[in-house]
């Protein structure tokens, strides 16, 4: 009993020393943060396990300002400047980069390729280098008809739910058919096929297991933020979810196989590269099929997302959405002019894609940076080197200090920008510099095209007018567990 309350008292001492340490002591004392989160590292991963660190950082923003310690080591910002000071290139600089976080991206096997989205900057160098073609706007107009035939296949989807009904309405969910589209077109431009979720009307296995993705990837790296423990922390993670990840893997890398082993000149994400590695043999076969896998989840995950986010804003938005369908009712006489290129014109539309994004970031807590050895100055303010830092866009984007009414949705700021009530440098939501959204142009494309379609072809509204929340309200494990957007479709 003597030996178990010794040893506990000094357990005690040392959480006190450690405690004064991190909070006064430690060489980031003077940025402030709630205590506990200054002191120690388990609130935050507590709160991306619950799913609700968007909130809590907030929250932090809203109490503390701009710059917030939300860990031991590691700082939250909400500040324009803080995305040219982490992720820019910043031309003329002596400043070294600042890396990726590996704890995020650290590999579950030894022999695990490198990815685009991997820490090693050199990997990734060579892996964006080669896909570049694939997202140029060269490859987009190739790309566009294969993408436009799908959207025509969404809106006659839903054109037959609503078929045979006397009222010419019927419940759907947009969520639900905004993942069907975009996972079978970044199937069809990564692995040669589409998922074929339009055609059954439900997702596709490949697909199911991609829903837990952003999960896996979170919860894996919470548990790396304890080394040398993470490996045996990670025993108690949902087993679910780790065997989900497993399968992914394995049915990915099996698709990512058959597309390489046709000889086809199609125009998708491959036959670019395959040219490229052809001329450079810069990517392995390993590498094509993690980077396969990737390319599909972020190309359909994160613009469903954007699209089911915009479609809730302007259904609990009707002013803006009799606006928007009226842009594109009075430019267009039939839906079969309606095309990537034809869309590129409507500046509302643009707007209320940019708001959409401000208010509900696809990707909604940024994977932080770490500092360079020897430090660097971030804001305005030294950080010393090996801290970790990041630029949260759904925090950021609800701050009064850089949007008027940021909690509003209001397309009309993207339209008449005014400086003085909208700082525009935090508005970032494909991030920049070396490791910005290669797929930016395609995204923008690919919501123009659908949203331009469905509201030429429909009017939609709230199945339940009652159903009306805050998107923040979801939780997160780096993207949106989302909720049904269950509306009611009526031919225009």
């Amino acid at each position: 009993m003597t030996l178990a309350i010794s040893l506990g008292g000094a357990f005690l001492l040392l959480c006190a020393f450690y405690v004064i340490y991190n909070a006064f002591l430690h060489p980031l004392r003077r940025y402030p943060g709630p205590l506990l989160w200054r002191s120690f590292r388990f609130p935050y991963v507590i709160s991306i396990h619950r799913g609700d660190i968007h909130r809590r950082l907030k929250i932090f923003h809203d109490i503390y300002g701009p710059i917030v310690r939300i860990a031991p080591n590691e700082l939250s910002y909400s500040d324009g400047a803080a995305w040219r000071d982490i992720y820019g290139h910043r031309p003329g600089s002596s400043s070294l980069p600042f890396k990726r976080n590996p704890t995020w991206f650290k590999k579950m096997s030894p022999d695990e390729p490198d990815s685009i989205m991997g820490p090693d900057e050199k990997s990734h160098d060579r892996m964006r280098r080669a896909f570049a073609r694939s997202f140029s706007d060269q490859s987009l107009r190739d790309q566009s008809p294969v993408i436009e035939s799908y959207v025509e296949t969404f809106i006659k989807q839903l054109k037959s739910q609503e078929s045979g009904r006397q009222d010419k309405e019927r419940v759907v969910d947009l969520n639900q058919w905004f993942n069907f589209l975009t996972f079978d077109i970044s199937g069809d431009l990564s692995f040669g096929e589409s998922f074929d979720c339009l055609k059954n009307g439900k997702a596709h296995p490949w697909v199911a297991i991609a829903q837990d993705f952003g999960k896996g990837l979170a919860l894996i790296s919470s548990v790396n933020q304890y080394p040398p423990f993470h490996k045996l922390l990670r025993y108690i993670l949902p087993k679910n979810i780790i065997q989900r990840r497993i399968d992914h893997r394995e049915m990915s890398a099996a698709k990512a196989r058959k597309r390489l082993a046709l000889t086809t000149n199609r125009p998708d994400f491959v036959t670019p590269v395959k040219k490229y590695n052809d001329e450079k043999s810069s990517i392995s076969d390993k590498e094509w099929e993690i980077n396969m896998s990737i390319l599909v989840f972020a190309g359909s995950e994160t613009t469903a997302s954007a699209l089911s986010a915009i479609m809730r804003q302007l259904v609990q938005n009707r002013g803006a959405l009799r606006r928007l369908s009226q842009e594109i009712r009075d430019a267009f006489d039939d839906e079969s002019r309606i095309t990537i290129a034809s869309t590129g014109h409507l500046s509302y539309l643009k707007a209320v894609i940019d708001e959409g994004l401000r208010l509900c970031p696809p990707v909604v807590i940024g994977v932080p940076r770490v500092v360079p050895d020897g430090g660097d100055t971030v804001s305005g303010q030294w950080v010393p080197g090996g801290t970790y830092v990041a630029f949260n866009q759904f925090p950021a984007n609800r701050q009064s200090r850089n949007f008027r009414h940021p909690n509003s949705f209001i397309p009309e700021r993207f339209l008449l920008q005014d400086p003085e009530t909208d700082d525009m440098s935090t508005y970032q939501p494909f991030g920049t510099g070396r490791h910005s959204c290669i797929g930016k142009v395609l995204a923008y494309a690919e919501m123009r095209l659908v949203l331009a379609r469905l509201l030429f072809a429909f009017d939609v509204r709230l199945e339940d007018e009652g159903d009306r929340w805050d998107w923040g309200e979801q939780d997160t494990f780096i993207f949106w567990e989302k909720r049904p957007l269950n509306v009611m479709l009526g031919r225009a």
